[in-house]
């Protein structure tokens, strides 16, 4: 994706005539929010002790790359962070394992949301895509998954179907959850599944809308 943006009139003689800004991957900033902060860092990139961490604390990006061209343009590449979770009051946690808190205006993202406390938001991702796995037989997409009371597990997919496991007993639970797929898969059925809930032993609970 290569933009061409108009400069600032605020910015020095040698920024004036473009910016070219490219990014490998679909831009996640706000495009008129990244030309300014790109051209404040641009401004201050030349004084003593600033670095890129200060000037972009807040933003998508990891990491720039600029070049200046012979027409007087400068070129800029940009890498941004990828997020893997939105981990709640505004905070994603990116592909990295680092937790961002971005300001301002930004692409609407389709990704989990997981909640949780603050030590345990490793392992439930991972737990996520384990119960992930098992939908994606029926095409469905996890939208949340949080643990509750120390020991509840509560997903959501894209269906609006919740979904109920005990935390001690996950593996056990995911694979009565797999019987029963294969069981609907059989089925034909296509009434819609409100909840269903696993934390009985030896069987489930299934409410239909």
């Amino acid at each position: 994706m290569i933009l061409v943006l108009g400069c600032s009139e605020d910015i020095s003689e040698s920024l004036s005539n473009s910016l070219v800004i490219t990014s490998e991957k679909e831009i996640i900033s706000d495009l008129e929010g990244l030309e300014i902060h790109l051209l404040q860092y641009l401004k201050k990139s030349s004084v003593k002790n600033v670095s890129l961490e200060d000037i972009f604390e807040d933003s998508w990006l990891s990491s720039i790359k600029t070049d200046y061209s012979l027409d007087r343009s400068v070129s800029v590449e940009i890498k941004e962070h990828h997020p893997i979770a939105n981990i709640g009051r505004d905070r994603y946690l990116t592909q990295r394992g680092k937790s961002i808190n971005p300001k301002g205006q930004f692409k609407k993202l389709s990704i989990i949301r997981i909640n949780g406390p603050e030590g345990s938001i490793s392992n439930l991702i991972n737990l996520s895509r384990e119960l992930q796995t098992k939908l994606n037989k029926l095409d469905l997409k996890l939208i949340s998954f949080e643990l509750k009371n120390k020991d509840q597990l509560k997903a959501r997919d894209d269906s609006g179907t919740e979904y109920i496991f005990s935390k001690k007993e996950f593996r056990v639970q995911l694979e009565r959850l797999e019987d029963y797929i294969s069981f609907e898969l059989n089925s034909g059925k296509g009434n819609h599944i409100r909840y269903i809930d696993f934390r009985y032993n030896n069987a489930i609970a299934v409410y239909h809308s």
